[in-house]
């Protein structure tokens, strides 16, 4: 009988279970390992161990790779398939304002999606000042600026509420600067927070024709690790109110502001703001082109079947095709996705080994 090496990742194809219907072909992992474990008890005869009784079976396949096919994303998120088509990209683009003042994105932005403030010259991040938006028409106006914003924390929540804005569709709660999230209400819960860390929240308010400037900070710092009741609600200071206000009462015709021009594709700025600086804008925009898949809550992957082929040589030399059929196999639920500046992203990913309706887990083959 021949022995055989074997020196390579199988080629793995996914196909519906009960079908020979093909999901998905990967041949580009670098590893791919199996591992089968069970539960095993001993009677023991005077001490030493004499007969075994085995159990629950269990298997895991782990595929190791620095490739990826946006399909398998979509696999282990529990989508059903990759989906193309037009779709909403939210952007930011950065511009140093010439003499006209106007900024042309080139393509025209969801209607209310645009937010533009100058920002830092240098680092070309750090927001400097809001641009309000000039919209004519009280039906149609942007709301007015968020008011009485006050959080309350705990060690690793918060909680943001704030007075309900006239023309308000919807609001936007900001984190250090960043979106957080999109409520339709007047309160937000914000999660995940580490202890004993400062953090500065602000809320915007939006509707179809645009949105407001941003509400005066409010800074808070989070209590100690192990505290569960809130501490009490804290407001923005006099200083950040009048600041805020400042900002809010540029939005007139002689002051700082932006509108959009006639065909929506570009921003003109009012004479207020300075040539030479530094601008950046805020959009979405709707594309064609664009693949995507969505992680519910509520959704996760489905069972599969998997055909492993490799090859295998024996000691003189001759190659031959070696096939594991996994009958049942299904992602793992837990699934981490590392992106590193310095290093190139590896996936490992891991799919359970279940056993079929026959209690089959796997069957290998080989061709000799």
């Amino acid at each position: 009988m021949s022995t055989y090496g074997l020196k390579d990742a199988s080629n793995i194809t996914f196909v519906k279970r009960g079908t020979t219907t093909p999901v998905l072909y990967i041949d580009y992992a670098n590893q791919t390992n199996t591992q089968w474990q069970s539960n095993r008890v001993y009677a023991k005869k005077k001490g030493t161990q004499a007969i075994a009784w085995d159990s629950a079976r269990t298997g895991k396949l782990t595929i190791q790779t620095e490739m990826f096919d946006l399909r398998l994303l979509a696999m282990m998120a529990g989508d059903d398939d990759l989906h193309k088509g037009t779709n909403t990209i939210f952007k930011r683009k950065v511009f140093q304002l010439q003499g006209d003042r106007l900024i042309d994105l080139g393509v025209k932005p969801v209607e209310g999606s645009v937010s533009v403030f100058r920002v830092d010259d240098k680092d070309k991040r750090e927001h400097i000042t809001e641009i309000p938006m000039l919209v004519s028409g009280d039906a149609g106006s942007v709301p007015q600026m968020v008011t009485d914003v006050a959080v309350s924390a705990k060690d690793t929540t918060a909680t943001i509420t704030w007075s309900s804005t006239a023309n308000a569709t919807s609001y936007v709660v900001y984190r250090n600067g960043v979106a957080i999230g999109y409520p339709a209400g007047t309160s937000f819960n914000d999660s995940n927070l580490t202890p004993e860390t400062k953090y500065t929240y602000t809320v915007v308010a939006k509707n179809g024709a645009g949105q407001s400037v941003q509400s005066a900070e409010v800074v808070i710092t989070t209590a100690t690790s192990g505290t569960h009741a809130a501490g009490v609600a804290v407001k923005a200071t006099r200083e950040a109110i009048q600041k805020a206000q400042e900002n809010a009462s540029g939005a007139s015709l002689n002051g700082l502001y932006f509108k959009m021009t006639q065909g929506g594709n570009g921003i003109q700025l009012s004479d207020e703001s300075v040539v030479g600086a530094t601008y950046a804008v805020y959009y979405v925009v709707k594309q064609d082109g664009i693949s995507s898949y969505t992680i519910n809550a509520l959704k996760f992957a489905t069972n599969y079947e998997i055909y492993a082929d490799a090859v295998i040589r024996s000691q003189d030399g001759e190659d031959k095709f070696a096939q594991i059929h996994f009958t049942n196999v299904k992602p793992a639920a837990n699934v981490t996705f590392n992106q590193n500046s310095e290093q190139v992203t590896s996936l490992s990913l891991e799919f359970d080994l279940l056993a079929d309706e026959n209690n089959d887990q796997a069957i290998y083959k080989y061709i000799e």
